[in-house]
């Protein structure tokens, strides 16, 4: 739950304003490379571009925003629950990206995966 700061001259709310807005993006992924070694696994993620790329299947992946809407941190998934979990505040969201706890306002965008080979092809 978000509380409130006084400071002399100044009330701040974690609550202030959302961050994020939609992105534009375009992006490949190489599968082979160790740097995204994680994708290899149901349940592994990656993040790349400030987006979370999440293997959910055998040849399944979803691609959301990485930066919570509520103040921007950065998103983690949880392989058990299947949910992203926001650190800060904790705003949990699922692989759709929508809210389903916490002060976000807003769902986590969400992009189109595509696989050729080895390479996964994230767009807007």
């Amino acid at each position: 739950m978000c509380g409130l700061a006084l400071v002399p001259g100044l009330l701040n709310s974690c609550s202030k304003s959302s961050t994020t807005t939609n992105k534009n993006v375009n992006f490949t992924l190489d599968l082979s490379s160790s740097t995204n070694s994680a994708l290899q696994n149901v349940g592994g993620y990656v993040v790349s571009n400030d987006v979370i790329v999440i293997r959910t299947g055998s040849g399944s992946f979803v691609a959301l925003s990485a930066l919570c809407t509520h103040q921007g941190c950065t998103v983690g998934y949880n392989a058990t629950s299947q949910k992203l979990v926001c650190p800060c505040h904790g705003g949990t969201f699922d692989t759709n990206g929508t809210v389903l706890a916490g002060p976000p306002p807003k769902p986590l965008q969400k992009f189109t995966v595509t696989q050729s080979g080895n390479t996964l092809t994230i767009k807007s």
